[in-house]
């Protein structure tokens, strides 16, 4: 009896690794583009959000410039690395995020201590003066996210959020989201969306908490499923 051995691998990356081949047989040359995301989902018969991460995997190894609004770009092969960076979706993450942030912060709007209160305003203090530099830090990303997600007063919560927060500083995803944040338009809409998250935290309004927090992540993965080339 012939089996065949079953991959338990990403399905990015085993897309990621098909596209490596290609690379190395020198099936496109270093400086050249590759097809597009939509040309390369219909070859390979998987979904555009999943080229987009092989393309990112791709990147982080140094197989391919990825260029926001125009396209991935074959780099010198001798800068390439043979493994390719393994990890969650980004996608997969910000999906999970979408089922249970949106709740945090309902909870965090009846909860939240005013010790907690405070940090989510030191938060958006930094992140306003780095978006005021044209600049995005995770970390302080991070800082309001979890925050919120202590002042939901729910242990378990926290501990799934931060486990979540976690992946998000796999290479793929930072450099998923390093893409994001380079488009100023999404920079300052992000902003925004903590304003109004934080507001009706502060306003102990559970719906309005709710509301602008599933707003925010939709926006997030829209802009991460939006056409990029």
């Amino acid at each position: 009896m012939k089996l065949q051995a079953v991959s338990n691998r990403k399905l990015y990356i085993q897309i990621a690794d098909q596209i490596r081949d290609q690379i190395l047989a020198g099936a496109v040359e270093p400086g050249r583009q590759l097809p597009s995301e939509r040309d390369l989902a219909v070859s390979l018969g998987v979904s555009r959000p999943t080229v987009r991460e092989a393309l990112i995997a791709l990147e982080v190894a140094g197989f391919v410039e990825v260029r926001v609004g125009v396209g991935a770009f074959v780099r010198d092969q001798s800068k390439g690395s043979a493994a390719l960076p393994e990890g969650h979706s980004p996608i997969e993450i910000m999906r999970v995020r979408r089922l249970l942030e949106p709740e945090a912060a309902a909870l965090a709007s009846q909860n939240i201590s005013p010790e907690g209160t405070a940090r989510m305003a030191e938060a958006m203090r930094r992140m306003q003066a780095e978006t005021a530099n044209n600049r995005w830090s995770s970390e302080s990303d991070r800082m309001l996210h979890l925050t919120i997600a202590e002042g939901s007063g729910n242990t378990m919560l926290r501990e799934v959020l931060d486990l979540l927060w976690n992946s998000r500083f796999e290479v793929v995803d930072t450099k998923f989201h390093e893409h994001l944040a380079s488009m100023s338009a999404v920079r300052t809409h992000i902003m925004d969306d903590h304003a109004r998250i934080v507001a009706g935290i502060v306003q102990g309004n559970a719906e309005a908490a709710r509301e602008a927090m599933a707003t925010h992540l939709d926006f997030v993965t829209a802009s991460m499923l939006g056409a990029w080339d």
